[in-house]
């Protein structure tokens, strides 16, 4: 309480009074033996000591409440451990202070956490409050010249990490982890100088089963931010980079978790359909260890410059392709789905070395191998346009065979298949496939309970139809009156799929025309509307972008909508509801603990 009440009196107290409540505690912290009171105590000395500087710019030579750092100077060579973890409990409480206004002792303070981390003898939790802070301090100055005096530690510090990973304390390795992501954009060349230390203690970290997801999921963060930061270097150092690869093929392929990226995991809808009453929602972005490696393979696959990496990870992905085992061949060919984005001009130039690879994993014995497949295949139809479109007298039959398939996975991911192939392609392409394509959807959606494949099915339906154009024409009946059922839905559960059903009408609007689509206009407004009554935002916008396809479409013939429309959608735009600073704190945030929300931001399949 006094922390917290301390910043409104103290300044307005009278200098003999200010000198007393300094004097006092001190002699509290040099005589409180409860460790809640004493750490309570350095929380209200840090606030006096913030208090203590100065408005405007100090002199060069300004020390504020000059006491304390002879008091903590001394703790710090006292012969009780208490003492000596008191001291760096302090300047970790005041990283920022002490950064702005004693670089002129940061030579001694650099001697005092080398002597203090590297002491065998020294007591446990003394090391861990000087490796505290030490790392607020480096994190405080990663921006400055000033970093690369305490940089020279960071071997002493990931030494340090070894012990404490070998012991459990998670708590301290985080720590770790949270300083070199910090120090990950610093321009100290030091940083550089041992970037294969830290990413070797970071993969250390994601290999190991004993630590929390949380942690290693850290250790992935590093790993990917580094590559992100230092792209020449980390891809120079083929050993490193080899090395960075084949734990995280080897996180893939022990793990019995999908290998088709975040596809499925992250729609919350599907996770409940298909774990039931274990489903809980708090689990919808938690790492496992197949996305804490992708994500990161994900990232280095964008960073890191071509000519270094594409080579090495195709030799990987085809070189387990060519296993008996099944896990091998999943994540050889779930990798090559995870580079798409990355890597998708060199993937563009050996499109006939790799097709042929993913069409025969497509059939593959195995349905993991074969979902895998199918996710590559949409990421390959994604990202590697125009010249996967060669490939569709091909693609298109194998994903229409995989419709079939016995495992639903393998089922809504060949409608993913479809849908990004379908989409950019032209009429007299999609023509040949067009009927049974259309009539195995419908299908599908008329008789599987899956979520999962019913919104896959319906997104391929209007993907269809966007490629079909005109063509399409002659099943806009059928497929309106399955949608028409779907576009009523009130379990709010599922309302994903009403959203996915409003879509596919606004795709047909504009595949087959105003005079073909004019009988379902509507109905589909009609729906679109009434979804904004409800409470969710994902209807809403799903409801915006039909209203836009169906004004382009219907021209005039929507006008009679803008009465009641065109108010609604400025109330909306003029209400305060924090969206965009929401969004700018997701962007600037640090992904921590978890690193499958970057693969998220980085690519378009979540």
């Amino acid at each position: 309480m006094l922390r917290k009440r301390i910043s409104g009196h103290y300044p307005k107290l009278p200098a003999e009074y200010k000198t007393k409540v300094q004097s006092d505690l001190l002699q509290l912290l040099a005589s409180e033996t409860a460790r809640t009171v004493r750490n309570g105590a350095i929380g209200v000395t840090t606030t006096v000591c913030k208090l203590q500087a100065p408005d405007d710019n100090a002199p060069a030579d300004y020390v504020p409440w000059p006491e304390l750092f002879q008091f903590i100077a001394a703790a710090s060579q006292d012969a009780s451990a208490e003492a000596r973890e008191l001291a760096f409990l302090l300047l970790f409480e005041m990283v920022d202070t002490i950064g702005t206004y004693l670089s002129s002792q940061f030579n001694q303070m650099a001697h005092l956490f080398n002597a203090s981390i590297t002491n065998p003898q020294e007591d446990t939790k003394v090391k861990n409050a000087a490796v505290k802070a030490l790392g607020g301090l480096m994190s405080f100055l990663s921006d400055d010249p000033e970093v690369e005096l305490f940089c020279n530690l960071i071997p002493a510090m990931l030494q340090y990490s070894l012990e404490c990973q070998q012991r459990n304390d998670e708590d301290t390795v985080g720590i770790i982890l949270d300083v070199l992501y910090d120090l990950a954009y610093s321009q100290c060349p030091v940083v550089s100088q041992h970037l294969p230390s830290i990413i070797g203690f970071c993969l250390g970290c994601m290999k190991d089963q004993n630590l929390e997801m949380t942690v290693r999921d850290s250790a992935a963060l590093v790993v990917a931010t580094m590559s992100e930061s230092k792209p020449k270097t980390f891809g120079k150092n083929q050993q490193l980079l080899l090395g960075t690869l084949e734990t995280i093929f080897n996180l893939i392929e022990n793990s019995e978790d999908t290998g088709a990226g975040a596809l499925f995991q992250s729609n919350p809808a599907w996770k409940e359909e298909d774990e039931g009453d274990a489903y809980d929602p708090e689990d919808d972005d938690a790492a496992t260890d197949t996305s804490m490696a992708q994500g990161t393979l994900d990232m280095l696959a964008c960073e890191i410059p071509k000519k270094y990496i594409f080579e090495p990870v195709v030799k990987m992905c085809v070189a387990r392709f060519s296993s008996q085992n099944d896990n091998h061949r999943k994540a050889g060919i779930a990798c090559l789905g995870v580079i798409a984005e990355g890597c998708a001009e060199p993937l563009r130039e050996h499109l006939a070395d790799i097709m042929p690879i993913v069409m025969q994993a497509a059939q593959d014995p195995s349905a993991p191998v074969r979902e895998c497949a199918c996710f590559a295949l949409g990421q390959l139809s994604e990202h590697c346009q125009p010249e996967i479109l060669s490939y569709s007298d091909q693609v298109l039959p194998i994903a229409f065979a995989l419709l079939d398939d016995t495992t639903v996975a393998v089922q809504a991911t060949s409608c993913y298949v479809l849908e990004m192939f379908c989409e950019r392609l032209a009429p007299d392409d999609v023509r040949p496939l067009l009927d049974p394509l259309v009539r195995k959807l419908a299908q599908m959606l008329e008789t599987t309970t899956k979520r999962s494949v019913q919104e896959m099915s319906v997104a391929a339906l209007a993907a269809t139809a966007v490629a079909a154009e005109e063509d399409f024409a002659p099943y806009v009946e059928g497929v309106a009156t399955l949608m028409s059922k779907m576009m009523s839905i009130t379990d709010e559960k599922i309302f994903s799929l009403r959203g996915r059903a409003l879509e596919c009408m606004g795709h047909m609007a504009i595949a087959v025309g105003k005079e073909n689509f004019r009988p379902y206009f509507s109905q589909t407004m009609q729906c679109a509307c009434e979804g904004l009554s409800f409470d969710n935002t994902e209807l809403h916008e799903f409801a915006y972008a039909v209203f836009a396809n169906l004004a382009k479409v219907m021209e005039a013939e929507f006008s009679p909508c803008l009465e009641e429309l065109v108010p609604h959608l400025l109330t909306v735009l003029e209400q305060d509801d924090n969206c965009l600073e929401k969004q700018m704190e997701n962007q600037v945030r640090k992904f921590k603990p978890n690193r499958i929300q970057c693969l998220k931001l980085r690519t378009n399949i979540y």
